[in-house]
């Protein structure tokens, strides 16, 4: 009996030592790891940074986002979504974010089942892009049943169309996977916004002007987690993919 007891003790205290080990090192995970980036500055970057949002991230108090430690130097907001999608919190983010002073940009989420010249009258019926304001955004991120092929002449038309409504070359959102299965060598012409969560080292080849490193920021002002973006140029630079 004395034997058991003592296996118990033992047992119990094998397990305790697992739990505050686990204990440790998710608290330190937590504060640490790039992909879940709290308040903690983000002055220390090379790099300008900036947040992209949607209504995924509620009604936003931009206010409180305002006073957050994170250098927050532009916001990406979704606009709209297919033929007639429109972003429920985008008028709200569009206001409030030209409000506080940040730059701002408006991108369209594109479904490649929907016609393309429709989706573009979608976005510019919506979005009143005025000086200063980034370029338009187009956010690729599905195939659809079209094929590759097609997708590919169907953004084209849109950015086309963006390009001869604005006087400006628009800019392509996608994931890094995406870009290099269906899009690389076919959008050289456009800037590119790309998502990758594995650090910089996976896009270093590429020619890319934005990229959203991680989709776990803590910001004061907004309740859940939303992406975080890093530009790759001078605040000179940024502001040339502005509209004049």
């Amino acid at each position: 009996m004395e034997k058991q007891n003592k296996r118990k003790y033992v047992y119990w205290i094998i397990i305790l030592f697992i739990l505050l080990l686990s204990s440790v090192g998710y608290l330190f995970l937590k504060e640490n790891s790039p992909l879940f980036l709290r308040e903690a500055p983000l002055s220390h970057s090379e790099y300008i940074f900036g947040l992209d949002v949607s209504h995924y991230q509620g009604r936003i108090n931009w206010k409180r986002v305002s006073t957050s430690k994170h250098p927050i130097k532009y916001v990406f907001i979704r606009s709209t979504m297919g033929i007639n999608g429109k972003d429920k919190q985008f008028l709200y983010n569009w206001r409030k974010a030209k409000d506080f002073g940040y730059i701002r940009g408006a991108y369209h989420y594109y479904r490649p089942n929907e016609n393309p010249e429709s989706q573009f009258l979608n976005y510019k019926k919506t979005v009143r892009l005025i000086k200063g304001d980034f370029i338009p955004i187009l956010d690729v991120e599905q195939m659809g049943r079209k094929g590759r092929k097609r997708l590919r002449q169907d953004i084209s038309i849109w950015l086309k169309m963006a390009e001869k409504e604005y006087g400006v070359k628009p800019m392509v959102y996608t994931g890094l996977h995406f870009y290099k299965r269906n899009l690389k060598g076919h959008i050289n012409d456009y800037p590119l916004w790309v998502a990758s969560y594995n650090r910089k080292f996976r896009i270093r080849r590429l020619n890319w002007t934005f990229h959203q490193f991680t989709d776990r920021v803590r910001v004061e002002g907004i309740k859940v987690l939303t992406d975080g973006n890093d530009f790759n140029g001078s605040m000179e630079q940024l502001l040339g993919m502005c509209l004049k």
